[in-house]
């Protein structure tokens, strides 16, 4: 909209659909918990704080955003209906859950059974993996 000034004032979320602005704020909100438990996790004295792992750990999320921003641009320029960028979204949250219940385990906290059971079969699903190679 144009303002006094003669600027625009262009409100680039809000042309996205409703279910990629909530899928953005969520991704957000599990990066956020991500790094708070990371935190925590050296606060116990679980593992030893390394400004090195922090830098790494930001210069990779810098990266994912880079990624996010680019299949959205595919998904605009290829006219996909934002399913680029959904399935990406979904992947980062999936990633950065596994990595908050990580920090959780470390740190202490006793999971739902449910979600052990899951781990576990993942956890064996690894070790499977790693015996193949």
């Amino acid at each position: 909209m144009p303002k006094g000034d003669g600027t625009l004032d262009i409100d680039v979320i809000s042309l996205l659909p409703k279910l990629i602005q909530t899928a953005l704020l969520f991704y957000f909100l599990v990066k956020f918990l991500d790094f708070i438990t990371g935190l925590l996790k050296t606060w116990k004295g679980v593992s030893e704080y390394k400004s090195r792992v922090m830098r790494d750990g930001i210069i990779r999320w810098i990266g994912e955003l880079v990624g996010i921003v680019f299949v959205l641009a595919l998904d605009i320029v290829l006219g996909l209906n934002f399913y680029l960028t959904g399935f990406t979204l979904a992947l980062f949250i999936y990633k950065e859950g596994g990595s908050i219940v990580e920090n959780l385990r470390a740190i202490g906290v006793v999971l739902p059974a449910q979600v052990e059971d899951k781990l576990k079969s993942f956890d064996k699903g690894i070790v499977q993996n790693d015996m193949e190679k």
